[in-house]
């Protein structure tokens, strides 16, 4: 019975002890949501996906998404677009203001329009090998999508229309992949949640290089991976609950927040997402809210 106590704070002295500031970047709190626009609570937020002008928030333990106004003066709820019986959780916008979410239960990626209407769902065509697909994660860019397919190990490239286009086939070396981001050059990079690594292959490379590694000595388990305007990564830690950043060249960069209850703090975090004017949104998810900052470029 003692270790039941005792583990937890281990955990969270782990977390305060290793939550040294950023060097790559310092982060300004800009707020902190807890509700939606009728005051209905949060529960358990997974997925989050922004814009120059919103963000939409996958609130998993609610089965809906709720959009928030995200301006450089004022962040406030929106709308609210249920999903019932879902398990929502990585969440991406198009440049039409569609909204693409994983479903966990279906195994499926749902397609609403900007105002919360079902689209239907991707339905991936014309896809070689095994027609069973369990996507794990997914990113759009371009107008392209690129599915993170665990089934199979490879990443999926498919155009607006659901059809095929490539396929990379995942490093034999890595472990498992929880998550992926695109650079603002194209280039692909998968996170190695269990060996903590990031591999990438550039626009049009036909291979995954491991780009960096050892990441397990600043933090405990990443799931999640977003990269800003300039290209440096910043990997969500879940069971660390906190922040860690990666160079360009694939360096440390430093490391923030830690376990808690405070703004600034985290609690088991999951998807984040960075938009052009440099606002950083992070699904808090056992603290039931989404906080805001904004990346301070020197």
């Amino acid at each position: 019975m003692r270790q039941l106590y005792i583990y937890p704070v281990v955990v969270l002295l782990l977390g305060i002890l290793s939550a040294a500031p950023l060097q790559a970047a310092k982060l300004k709190h800009r707020g902190t949501l807890y509700s939606d626009n009728t005051a209905q609570a949060l529960k358990a937020p997974e997925g989050v996906a922004c814009d120059a002008e919103s963000f939409v928030v996958a609130d998993t333990g609610n089965s809906r998404l709720v959009r928030y106004r995200l301006s450089a003066q004022s962040l406030a709820p929106e709308a609210v677009y249920p999903v019932p019986g879902s398990n929502l959780l990585v969440t991406q916008l198009d440049n039409h203001g569609n909204i693409y979410v994983l479903d966990g239960k279906s195994r499926k990626i749902l397609i609403l329009d900007a105002k919360g209407q079902s689209k239907g769902k991707l339905e991936p065509k014309g896809v070689p090998g095994s027609k069973t697909i369990i996507p794990r994660s997914f990113r759009l860019f371009a107008g392209q999508i690129y599915l993170l397919d665990i089934f199979s190990n490879r990443l999926l490239e498919l155009d607006s229309n659901d059809k095929f286009q490539r396929q990379l086939a995942f490093p034999e070396d890595a472990e498992f992949f929880s998550d992926l981001t695109i650079g603002p050059q194209g280039t692909i990079y998968l996170l190695d949640s269990v060996a903590g690594a990031i591999y990438r292959a550039a626009a049009g490379a036909d291979s995954f290089s491991l780009f960096s590694s050892g990441l397990k000595e600043y933090l405990n388990f990443p799931t999640n991976l977003a990269t800003d305007k300039n290209g440096e990564l910043y990997l969500s830690d879940q069971y660390g609950s906190g922040l860690v950043a990666i160079s360009r060249d694939g360096s440390f960069q430093g490391r923030k927040f830690g376990m808690g209850w405070e703004d600034g703090q985290l609690y088991y975090p999951s998807q984040l997402c960075i938009n052009e004017q440099n606002n950083l949104v992070i699904a808090d998810r056992s603290n039931n809210r989404v906080q805001v900052f904004k990346i301070l470029e020197d």
